[in-house]
């Protein structure tokens, strides 16, 4: 580290720097000539290109005591340099269409992949691909990891480690609400203990910016390799498209301010992933199933704050392989999946004996389960039969709901529809609508209160394992 005189001297020469037509005019040469005339011992200056990722070409001196870098690149201005920062402009603001940060631990190719997806498409097209190229990144193992080896590594999340194992489990066991909602306040709670010597009175959006700032004053240090450098070359604005570091914290910071942490009257999204609607309870759709794997990566992401917070770098921007702990969370998780599966079809059996649906939870209607059952009856118990008996079969979609589909069957001149139904006890309106265009309305299940339901209904009415497709002649 410089001392206190010594980069008085660096702030003298590079004033006169400034002095000069322009910056690109300075030679190492000038640099040596003012330090002598400041006195400083054994000047040695040089061109060099300094920082990772995209450097900033500068003139390098090494005095008795000391190193500094004088950029030859305006803060400002520069050709090169606004081309990157529009370009990383751009990537920002398609961050902030799908509600999200440059991520930490994925690979370059894949995050151009989903960012060139989103580009021309609405918000809410954009969040569907997100999801879609997010489903194969953060996966059940990738989120393992942050659980198990990054989130451990923080102080200020020491202490939720058993709470996001606990919602992971829980996650995966069906009760994606419940384990939204309990990781939910541990980002506020994280930024208040990272921050800690900002004191009980400051607010959210203080916290953030305390906690971001340092990482980037941090991120610039590296930057710049611990040189001195000018201070206005160590701001955000100057590294946000030099250092993808930089450009990673700031659009997490932006990610906390403009969408998690944001007024809820403010608030403009499409995930409803926001710290306010949850606690106000003034909206539900924050329980999406998909805000719980961003919830444990921007948990795992606060983490690397931190490190770059104090400046332990205790956390890496390589994904560590997993380890034993993680492989055993990973596969507890895949086990209660299975299991869960298992209760679910059970559940949806007991329930369609009574001629009743599963009630839906906040995050999860029932829907895309219903329509896999429903489409496995059908093929089994009703395309399999008529097949067989000689008929050419189409196989419908089921409706929106997965409440019924219908087969469309011919031979030669012969046309005929037939309905299946998820259950007996479906409506009476959908039976008789069904009805006008179909021979038959079956049912998967058993028979329950059969005339309660298909009153008024002409056709045949009865389970689908009890019916027998006309025969062709």
């Amino acid at each position: 580290m410089n001392s206190p005189t010594l980069e008085k001297q660096f702030i003298g020469i590079w004033q006169r720097a400034n002095n000069e037509p322009s910056l690109n005019a300075l030679t190492p040469e000038h640099i040596v000539k003012w330090a002598s005339d400041k006195q400083l011992i054994n000047p040695v200056a040089k061109l060099a290109d300094v920082g990772a990722f995209h450097p900033t070409p500068c003139i390098v001196l090494t005095v008795e005591g000391g190193i500094a870098c004088f950029p030859t690149i305006p803060i400002s201005g520069d050709e090169n340099w606004r081309i990157r920062r529009k370009h990383f402009d751009e990537q920002a603001a398609l961050w902030d269409k799908v509600e999200w940060f440059m991520p930490l631990w994925l690979p370059m190719g894949e995050i151009s992949k989903l960012l060139a997806s989103v580009q021309h498409v609405t918000r809410a097209r954009s969040l569907e691909l997100f999801e879609y190229h997010t489903s194969t990144l953060y996966t059940l193992a990738f989120q393992a990891v942050c659980i198990e080896q990054i989130l451990p590594l923080a102080r200020s999340l020491t202490e939720i480690v058993p709470l996001a194992r606990e919602a992971y489990l829980g996650a995966y066991s069906g009760y994606w609400a419940s384990s939204v909602g309990a990781l939910i306040p541990a980002i506020e709670g994280s930024l208040t203990r990272i921050v800690s010597d900002l004191g009980a009175k400051a607010t959210p959006a203080e916290k953030i910016d305390h906690a971001v700032n340092r990482a980037i004053e941090t991120a610039a240090q590296l930057y710049f390799d611990h040189m001195w450098v000018p201070p206005e070359y160590k701001t955000c604005e100057y590294l946000f498209g030099q250092d993808e570091r930089v450009f990673a914290f700031e659009t997490f910071r932006r990610w906390l301010k403009n969408h998690f942490f944001c007024n809820t009257d403010d608030y403009r999204g499409v995930t409803w992933l926001n710290r306010h609607m949850f606690a106000h309870g003034t909206a539900a759709s924050w329980q999406r199933p998909t805000n719980f794997a961003r919830m444990v990566v921007a948990l795992a992401t606060l983490a690397a704050i931190e490190s770059w917070y104090d400046a332990s770098h205790s956390v890496s921007f390589l994904l560590p392989a997993m380890n034993e702990d993680s492989t055993l969370l990973w596969q507890q998780a895949l086990l209660r999946g299975n299991v869960q599966m298992r209760l679910k079809l059970t559940e949806q059996e007991h329930f369609r004996k009574h001629g009743h649906l599963v009630p839906p939870l906040p995050a999860d209607d029932g829907v895309l389960l219903r329509k896999g059952l429903l489409s496995q009856q059908c093929m089994s118990d009703l395309v399999r039969p008529l097949r067989d008996a000689g008929w050419n079969v189409k196989v419908n979609e089921p409706d929106d709901n997965a409440l019924y589909m219908t087969v469309d069957a011919s031979h030669g001149d012969k046309l005929l529809s037939v309905a299946l139904l998820y259950s007996c006890g479906t409506e009476n309106d959908i039976y008789k609508m069904l009805a006008k265009k179909c021979v038959a309305v079956l049912y998967c299940g058993p028979p329950y209160k059969q005339e309660s339901f298909a009153y008024g209904v002409s056709v045949h009415v009865g389970p689908v394992l009890g019916w027998q497709p006309p025969k062709i002649g």
